[in-house]
């Protein structure tokens, strides 16, 4: 007595195998994707605090045109120690204020960032300079440069 099979009744172990192993590469280039996703999202994160970090010290120089004018503002590049003399400060006294309150500000939102503004003919301009993670691993050196006209 011969049985015959009319078809195939079940999956091998070879197919299983290799419907895992798919699978598998698949569920790589998802968390691939995921981890450049959030690389990226941090990035932009980081321009955005730049670009508002630029702006708050183009305002504060607004704010205080009498020592724009005197040439208070005329090189920013590291925190003088300045103490808080609130609310009766000179237009120096509040220019080197605001030059360590935004270095400050600056540095705890970003920390790899370095700042420096200059003032000349009537325009402002800051720079800012950091570091984030790129494609790899690796760190990748930005800078961002704002010139912005300050008149009354």
């Amino acid at each position: 007595m011969t049985v015959k099979l009319k078809g195939q009744r079940g999956l091998t172990m070879v197919e299983v195998l290799v419907a895992m192993l798919i699978f598998a590469i698949g569920l790589l280039g998802v968390a691939g994707m995921q981890s450049l996703a959030l690389k990226s999202t941090d990035n932009s994160n980081l321009r955005s605090l730049v670009n508002i970090h630029a702006y708050e010290i183009v305002e504060r120089m607004r704010a205080n045109m009498t020592a724009v004018e005197n040439g208070q503002y005329d090189s920013i590049t590291a925190q003088s120690g300045a103490t808080n003399c609130l609310p009766s400060c000179s237009p120096a006294q509040l220019a080197a204020w605001d030059a360590d309150e935004w270095l400050q500000n600056l540095q705890a939102d970003v920390p790899s960032a370095t700042g420096s503004v200059t003032y000349a003919n009537g325009i402002a301009t800051v720079t800012i300079n950091w570091t984030e993670r790129s494609l790899g691993t690796d760190a990748q050196a930005q800078s961002y440069t704002l010139q912005a006209r300050i008149d009354q």
